[in-house]
């Protein structure tokens, strides 16, 4: 009985793992801010958390160190002529009359085609096409906020900054929609006449459950396997870029 405890404990414990999600983190204002982080491990930090760092103080060189540092840099001169002679002594040539033979020579690799690396790059399209879709639209975004405010110079250039801005921002909004699950995002664009410059401010949270990226890593390998079991060329192509 109590070894079915164990076991109900343990799967349960990895089911739990299963459902956790990896978080990230992203925003930008003045700077650059992203934390990529699971339960309590942190992967990933920008701006790094700063450590203090101890000043350690060098140590002047003593007057016998630099002695020491001048009798080294002269025994290489003293001792260069004996090396040569050594050297000319113990080689082979000098001893047998005979060159040494040579190491034959390794056989040369096979060379990839264009038929190779087209398979190639159907194999890696064909295997990550579907699965990378679900994968992206497994990824749950909260809190997107988008604010961006557009200037210029005079007015013309401001109002021309917002006209390209709302194109820009409306296809990157639609992109973003289409392969992502982004859940109520803010969206604020607008044109002030009396700024100069075009600021532009960005946040939200991205979660991926580790369960829905094992499922990704499986199957693109099993389609990868698949394909290369089934079509003779991509076999070959591998096989040439595996010598």
């Amino acid at each position: 009985m109590t070894g079915w405890i164990i076991a109900g404990a343990v799967i349960a414990v990895i089911l739990i793992l299963l459902m956790t999600s990896v978080k990230v983190s992203f925003g930008y204002s003045d700077e650059l801010s992203l934390k990529i982080s699971w339960l309590f491990l942190t992967f990933v930090r920008i701006p790094a958390v700063n450590k203090r760092k101890r000043r350690r103080k060098k140590d002047k060189p003593k007057k016998s160190d630099k002695a020491d540092k001048t009798e080294k840099a002269d025994e290489p001169e003293k001792t260069a002529g004996q090396d040569s002679e050594a050297a000319e002594s113990s080689s082979p040539e000098k001893k047998t009359g005979e060159k040494p033979e040579k190491k034959p020579d390794k056989k040369k690799k096979t060379k990839l085609g264009l038929n190779d690396i087209f398979e190639l790059v159907k194999l890696v399209w064909e295997s990550l096409s579907k699965p990378l879709q679900r994968l992206l639209k497994a990824t749950r975004i909260n809190g997107f906020r988008l604010d961006i405010v557009c200037g210029g110079d005079d007015a013309a250039k401001a109002a021309l900054n917002y006209g390209r801005t709302n194109i820009a921002a409306g296809a990157a909004i639609a992109f973003l929609e289409g392969c992502f699950t982004i859940k109520k995002p803010v969206y604020n664009i607008s044109c002030i006449f009396l700024e100069e410059e075009t600021r532009m401010e960005c946040s939200f949270t991205a979660r991926l459950s580790v369960i829905a990226a094992l499922a990704f890593l499986f199957w693109v390998l099993g389609r990868a396997v698949k394909r290369y079991l089934t079509r003779k060329e991509t076999a070959a192509a591998v096989g040439k870029l595996r010598k």
